[in-house]
């Protein structure tokens, strides 16, 4: 039987109901090019091997310890894909408070697009600072750098796969992620294609849906990143994750808060009823 997510985006910060787009995916092309990376890339491995065991490095000023190059990722259709576990540092500048629950994380960038290092680090800054305050700490996150074929550095989320009810191009890319995937998992790409939508991201429903490789996912368009906000502390990579947590849609009110249906009533502060939900959500596992 098919699955039908809970789909919640911003248009306008209003909540998704109807619609959504796809582009002819060439994740396809990518599959039948796949044998021939995978060798080049164990070719690259092996002649890596005496030196650092086959690691390097992501410039930047983010970056600096040295991460494995290729792996899963590669091996998986995703081309010049690069990896790191971000440290604590990283992620908590002055330290990382103690705090009783955890969320892991994966965080894809599409080194095509303006997305930068800096850029997805920074919005993970900020998704840790606001989560704080409900006692979550961000705690093991993934980072990955790669290229999207040039089809799926837009998004598109107005046209169903007749199957899922789902984009096309997000239920492909989404399934060739490889287990080694943090859930939840943020893409961030060039555009969601969908009128004003900024993101997307796909729930899975309360009960009674099997699992599917897109739930637990986000989808955020470079656009939500450098869009003035009223509250300079919101981050898009939140939102998406707080939909993602507490299963839940927006909320109006006079009260500015990061799951608001308008967008200049969002903010970096969390209502206590989805504080709550956060912390039952099964993403969220205790501290040691």
């Amino acid at each position: 039987m098919a699955s039908n997510a809970v789909r919640v985006g911003i248009i306008d910060d209003a909540r998704v109901t109807a619609g959504y787009a796809t582009t002819e995916s060439p994740l396809p092309g990518l599959a039948r090019a796949r044998s021939a990376r995978i060798r080049r890339v164990r070719l690259v491995q092996a002649l890596a091997a005496t030196t650092c065991w086959g690691l390097t490095v992501l410039s930047g000023p983010a970056f600096g310890e040295p991460r494995t190059a290729f792996g899963p990722w590669t091996e998986a259709g995703f081309e010049d894909a690069e990896q790191r576990m971000l440290g604590v540092s990283e992620i908590y500048p002055r330290g990382r408070p103690e705090l009783p629950l955890r969320l892991n994380a994966t965080i894809l960038f599409d080194r095509e697009t303006p997305w930068t290092q800096a850029r997805a680090i920074g919005q993970i800054r900020r998704t840790a600072a606001i989560f704080a305050p409900c006692g979550i700490a961000l705690d093991r996150v993934r980072l990955v750098r790669l290229r999207l074929p040039p089809g799926l550095r837009r998004v598109g989320v107005a046209a169903d796969d007749s199957d899922s009810g789902v984009p096309r191009n997000v239920v492909e890319l989404a399934a060739s992620l490889p287990p080694e995937t943090e859930y939840p998992a943020a893409f961030l790409v060039g555009r969601v294609v969908a009128g004003e939508s900024l993101a997307v991201s796909f729930q899975a429903p309360q009960s009674g849906v099997d699992s599917a490789p897109y739930f637990d996912t986000a989808w955020i368009a470079y656009q939500a990143h450098w869009l003035p906000r009223a509250d300079d502390r919101y981050s898009p990579l939140a939102h998406e994750f707080a939909h993602l947590l507490c299963r839940c849609g927006h909320l109006p009110g006079t009260e500015r808060h990061l799951l608001h249906e308008a967008r200049n009533f969002l903010s970096a502060n969390v209502l206590p009823e989805h504080c709550e939900r956060f912390q039952e959500s099964s993403l969220v596992v205790a501290s040691d």
